[in-house]
């Protein structure tokens, strides 16, 4: 006998290998087939969870008209590394203007509320601020009385040589009756308001007057503005000033209901948590400073859309039951001017226990109020194209949140002042505000504009830390729930939607530069915050060394 490998098998052995062998083969043909079949549906699952957790493309109404709002504002062929103002801003015909739109798209709603004739209800104390605007724009009402009305009035002053009769007056008696009658102080200037130092109390303020010469310039301008300011605007404004209480509820009403308020506080609670890790994280703050700012942010209170108080329709009786309307329309004129001025001052004198709002509901613009520690956002910021609970996170987070950011750094503006924090590494802030300086002097601008970086370096640093912790606020966001929207026909990710939607808030015409004005030319508050984040330039990709993509950065916040 031979080795036992070289020994014949059986027929049935060799049947019995011949079957292992084909069952091997069909596993592995088996196991193959599997695998393919995991990895198309992989592929399928891969597909399915982009195109439902990754941005989906809004195209609802609101969505649509945002995008025509930025096709119409922006120069897509503007290089957005070198000159992102233009990039968002710039349009065939100028420079768009995104604060004074809102603002004339507010007063347009005012204007269609007042239309609306089943907008008030009679003996509500409402009536009269319709009243009164109807009678503003009666102008043949107004015309057909001519110049009676005012002729009256001069008499009551002593009359006048030109218009006929001129009896002998008393000075001081005049003086008196021109400012409690008809509210205007010719030889100066009266405020009351809060003192700015503890406890507050109100005081008042007088100034001396300026006569100011208009150049001629400003005189022709003011000549071609007079054409396109329409009736219907002056009405509103006045009717709005002298009755913000009934105007506050219908607009309130109308534009900032339930849903809109609830998105603005959950928009705000979150900036506001950002600002609360980014004060944990400051490398110049003392650490019994960064308790005093954290203390200060948990004492903050806010205001949303508009005072509860004039929200209050049964208000509106008591406020103008003191108003005469008619029989003319510089009578009636007269008489709210003399109620409001006595609304005001009994407003400053009873020790009122809730903040004092400083603009009109349906205003633009957003404070901090120092006397009452309380930082304000009217329903009219909270509108399109800077806020809706339907806008992707992105818009929503770079307008009205950078805007909410830049406010709350408005409560640290104190410690950022000389010998403001002296327990902080001074030398490190100080170097961070000279950097802060020099990088918004370094910037070209138009040739009409003027630049004061240390007049405007408070508000700069506001302006870089509310675009810096807005986009801290919406990467957190997005990362803890998915489905964030993109609009559609933009060609830009969701990061690239949140730096295009700050910016359009910023877009301005610079006619010319207010000497007195804290903020930086437009141009320079869209840079300057963009050419310090990081962020901007890895999502736009910018060049190192670029406009907006310098070698190195503030370190401030």
């Amino acid at each position: 006998m031979g080795p036992p490998w070289s020994q014949e098998r059986s027929p049935e052995e060799s049947l019995s290998t011949e079957w292992s062998r084909q069952s091997t083969r069909a596993r592995w043909v088996l196991l193959a087939v599997l695998l393919c079949g995991l990895l198309i549906g992989c592929s399928m699952l891969w597909v399915y969870i982009f195109r439902n957790c990754g941005p989906w493309t809004c195209e609802s109404p609101v969505c649509m008209e945002l995008v025509n709002h930025y096709l119409a504002s922006g120069n897509r062929s503007a290089a957005p590394c070198t000159d992102f103002f233009s990039f968002a801003c710039e349009k065939a015909n100028g420079t768009s203007n995104s604060f004074q739109a809102l603002a004339e798209e507010n007063k347009s709603r005012l204007w269609k509320l007042l239309e609306a004739p089943g907008s008030w209800h009679l003996e509500s104390g409402e009536e009269k601020a319709f009243q009164f605007y109807n009678s503003c724009m009666d102008t043949d009402a107004i015309e057909a009385s001519g110049t009676g009305p005012l002729v009256q009035i001069i008499k009551e002053l002593g009359g006048w040589n030109i218009s006929g009769n001129w009896t002998f007056f008393d000075f001081n008696q005049n003086l008196r009756l021109l400012m409690s009658q008809y509210g205007h102080f010719p030889f100066f200037r009266a405020y009351l308001h809060p003192h700015p130092a503890p406890p507050h109390t109100p005081i008042i303020q007088i100034d001396q007057p300026e006569f100011d010469i208009l150049l001629q310039q400003d005189q022709e301008q003011k000549v071609y503005a007079q054409p396109a300011y329409p009736r219907w605007m002056k009405c509103v404004e006045q009717t709005g000033s002298f009755f913000e209480p009934t105007l506050a509820a219908l607009f309130v009403h109308e534009a900032f209901g339930p849903s809109i308020r609830s998105a603005a506080m959950e928009l705000f609670a979150e900036i506001k948590d950002a600002v609360i890790v980014r004060l944990k994280k400051l490398s110049w703050i003392s650490e019994e400073t960064r308790k005093e700012a954290l203390n200060k942010l948990t004492q903050l209170q806010v205001e949303m859309g508009a005072p509860k108080r004039a929200l209050k329709t049964e208000m509106a009786k008591q406020e103008y039951s003191d108003i005469q309307l008619g029989p003319s329309f510089l009578q009636s004129f007269l008489s709210c001017v003399r109620s409001l001025q006595g609304r005001k001052v009994r407003s400053f004198l009873q020790p009122f226990p809730y903040h004092r709002w400083q603009k009109s509901p349906w205003s633009v613009s957003a404070y901090y109020s120092v006397p009452d520690h309380v930082v304000v956002f009217p329903a009219g910021l909270l509108q399109p194209p800077f806020f809706h609970p339907g806008y992707p996170r992105a818009v929503n987070f770079g307008a009205v949140g950078s805007i909410m950011a830049h406010k709350l750094l408005h409560i640290f503006f104190q410690f950022l002042l000389p010998g403001g924090c002296p327990a902080c590494d001074t030398r490190a802030l100080q170097e961070a505000l000279l950097c802060l300086e020099h990088r918004y002097a370094a910037f070209p601008l138009p040739s009409m504009s003027s630049f004061n970086g240390s007049h405007t370096l408070l508000e700069n640093a506001a302006d870089i830390g509310g675009v810096a912790i807005a986009f801290q606020a919406y990467r957190k966001r997005i990362t803890e729930r998915t489905g964030e929207l993109t609009l559609p026909n933009q060609e830009l990710s969701p990061y690239q939607l949140f730096f295009r939607s700050y910016a359009q808030v910023m877009c301005r015409e610079l006619i010319s530069q207010d000497p007195q004005d804290t903020h930086s030319p437009p141009r320079l508050r869209v840079h300057g915050p963009l050419s310090n984040s990081p962020d901007f330039a890895k999502h736009f990709l910018c060049p190192s060394g670029s406009l907006l993509n310098p070698s190195t950065r503030c370190k401030l916040w």
